[in-house]
């Protein structure tokens, strides 16, 4: 048995630690940057969580794209194909190298059928396509993916090691390569 004043600060110094580590959610159509020691988190279904992490300076950024392609001009951070872009510019301009970059991608899962509407019932699967096709095109490695499925996913982004964690129909992966 642990005594109280011993108990007292083990619990403390846990609690220091936690708090040390400054927490970030991410919303839909939402993206955010930011340095170790932080951890970013997103929710997906459909949708696509990017995270571009620099490697050397353990600065991170994380976007959660809704649909593939810009429809409508106003919210960038919503579409594969202009999210991606602004997202690597703005970590660029807080001083990444885009040599030492790479992306870690989940989501895209298919998450309703629907018979009468092709379209809507593949949104995941098209936005792992564009998602791809647009990091390709910025030179950045793509270096983990965890896709597809039926399932949701949450993720957290860990910007002391670049490590993504995920979590999905009970059960819960680590990808480390950065």
């Amino acid at each position: 048995m642990i005594p109280l004043q011993e108990k007292n600060a083990l619990s403390n110094t846990i609690f220091r630690e936690i708090i040390m580590q400054t927490f970030i959610s991410i919303g839909v159509a939402q993206m955010g940057i930011s340095a170790n020691p932080a951890i970013m988190r997103t929710i997906l279904g459909s949708c696509i969580g990017i995270c571009i992490y620099d490697r050397i300076k353990k600065i991170g950024g994380m976007a959660h794209i809704l649909l593939p392609n810009e429809i409508k001009k106003g919210t960038p951070e919503k579409y594969a194909d202009t999210a991606i872009p602004l997202l690597v510019d703005r970590m660029l301009k807080k001083g990444c190298n885009r040599e030492f970059m790479s992306a870690k991608i989940a989501g895209g899962a298919t998450m309703f059928r629907f018979q009468s509407n092709l379209m809507l019932g593949q949104i995941g699967e098209r936005n792992i396509i564009e998602t791809k096709k647009v990091l390709e095109k910025t030179g950045i490695p793509l270096v983990a993916e965890d896709i597809g499925g039926s399932t949701g996913r949450v993720i957290d982004f860990f910007l002391e090691d670049g490590r993504l964690k995920i979590k999905a129909a009970g059960q819960e992966r680590m990808l480390y390569k950065v």
